[in-house]
């Protein structure tokens, strides 16, 4: 109960006391209530006296000047336009118990107004048997703390919503780096971490975080940022730019520090991605001048055997032409491969084994020229499916061609090279596509590297587009890749798809 309520109760207090000198027990209300005047009618709220049944025998000046002049009238019809006693009356409890009782409600004045009241009852008049014959009723405007409280509700249900749609992840922190509270986006990435440790929360740590700005925030009041490694959850690593700022109160002190965390991921892929393609570049134009010498060298060739009509001169330079051409044409065709957005092109009834004999056939005379043994491995049955056939071939075609570089790079002497192309489907409906060679093999430290962007162990000869190829296969059909290799022992990708259909 306010302050105003107790005052005014301990008006009418005083006020039902200085009454029962002068009517002693007369339950006339007429004489009493005129020497009440001027009590009344200085009390802050409404006041009202009702009789058993709940007819206004007497009211104040803001009564009147909000109601009018309703005296004789049924208070719930004054207030309420009701037909009958308001549920919880406090005025007919308080006739049953003799009691003070409060209760809030909504009133409407004379002018149409709704008015939130805190209403207090309390026994006015009692018979010489100690019965109450009259009880007055005391109802405080609280509307316009009530409107404020409406607007503080909406204010903060405003900024909570503000909070929550905010793209980052967003915490309040204690002096302890106990989480106080988290916005949306946090409690979906790393779940609901209130009352627990922020290094906890992000990192699984058990102690605080080297260069935590959340700790210098809380020693210099001050912005502070850094850029962190966090795992989310569900294991995902996720690389974040944090800020940290005080939040203090009305004397200034830091009660709690807010820490900001933007995911920049992507950001950070795509600036691997750009640095990688800066050093593809770099790769491909060697790859290129070299091409274009070994076309320059063929073109010379070709000439001088035209100019002394040597005819085997000009076959052998007609075939540096040709193979030169052909890395041109492989390289400028993967290029485009990686660099378009592209949908798979789905076909039913395709058979990955068939694609398997194509790719072999297209290789078979190169293979033998390079001296090398190209063998097929198919495994029956064979089931046809829903496919890529364009990428599937060209998929394997790359890993083909990266195995024969492989046998053709490796030094050792007197081994017989051979490279094998397999296909075989289990029971569950994956397709099994591997190629294998026993070529130059991949040490372990470029092995991690070898689905990464433009990475490749041939140095100027090689532009790593083949792999990027292999790896945005894969992914279009949604399937798995593997690498298996060992230096001087040879390489094998392995390549798992399902049928899209």
């Amino acid at each position: 109960m306010s302050r105003t309520d107790n005052s005014g109760l301990r008006a009418l207090r005083a006020l039902r006391r200085r009454l029962g000198r002068w009517v002693s027990g007369n339950t006339d209300l007429d004489a009493p209530t005129r020497l009440a005047t001027h009590w009344r009618d200085v009390v802050p709220c409404y006041l009202s006296v009702q009789d058993r049944d709940l007819r206004i025998v007497e009211a104040n000046n803001l009564f009147r000047q909000d109601f009018g002049q309703r005296v004789g009238q049924y208070c719930y019809h004054v207030y309420k336009g009701r037909g009958s006693p308001c549920p919880e009356c406090p005025v007919l409890k308080t006739f049953e118990d003799g009691q003070i009782h409060t209760g809030q409600e909504i009133v409407v004045t004379h002018d149409g107004q709704r008015a939130h009241v805190l209403v207090t009852s309390a026994s006015f008049l009692v018979d010489h048997r100690g019965r109450t014959t009259a009880v007055m009723e005391m109802s405080t405007n609280i509307t316009q703390v009530k409107t404020l409280e409406q607007e503080l509700h909406q204010s903060k249900q405003y900024f909570q919503q503000l909070f929550d749609s905010v793209p980052c992840y967003i915490s309040l922190q204690n002096h302890d780096f106990r989480i106080v509270e988290t916005n949306q986006l946090f409690r979906q990435d790393f779940g609901d971490q209130s009352g627990k440790l922020c290094f906890q929360a992000y990192k699984g740590r058990a102690s605080v975080c080297p260069d935590c700005p959340v700790e210098k925030t809380f020693a210099d009041g001050q912005v502070h940022s850094s850029e962190e490694l966090v795992v989310t959850r569900d294991g995902r690593r996720a690389n974040m730019i944090v800020y940290s700022m005080p939040v203090t109160d009305e004397q200034g002190k830091i009660v709690s520090v807010m820490e900001v965390s933007t995911n920049i991921t992507e950001v950070k892929h795509l600036q691997h991605q750009l640095a990688a393609m800066g050093l593809a570049v770099a790769g491909m134009a060697h790859r290129v001048k070299n091409i274009l010498m070994g076309l320059e060298g063929g073109i010379f060739v070709v000439n001088t055997g035209m100019e002394e009509d040597n005819r085997g001169q000009i076959d052998d330079g007609w075939q540096m032409v040709e193979r030169n051409v052909a890395k041109i044409s492989r390289l400028v065709k993967d290029l485009l491969y990686c660099s378009k957005e592209r949908d798979p092109s789905y076909s039913a009834g395709v058979s990955p084994a068939q694609i398997v004999r194509d790719v072999h056939g297209l290789y078979l005379t190169r293979t033998r020229q390079e001296g090398i043994e190209l063998v097929l491995d198919l495994r029956e049955p064979y089931q046809t499916g829903t496919f890529d056939p364009e990428g599937i071939q060209n998929m394997l075609a790359n890993l083909t061609a990266n195995a024969i570089d492989a046998c053709r790079f490796d030094t050792t002497p007197d081994k017989a090279h051979q490279i094998r192309l397999s296909c075989r489907q289990d029971d569950t409906g994956i397709t099994m596509l591997e190629v294998s060679d026993n070529g130059a093999g991949i040490s372990t430290e470029h092995l991690e590297k070898v689905f990464k962007g433009f990475f490749s162990t041939k140095g100027t000869e090689g532009t790593g587009l083949g792999l990027l190829v292999v790896n945005k296969v894969v992914e279009e059909h949604k399937g798995t890749v593997s690498v298996r290799s060992a230096p001087g022992q040879g390489t094998t990708f392995t390549v798992s798809l399902r049928s899209a259909g």
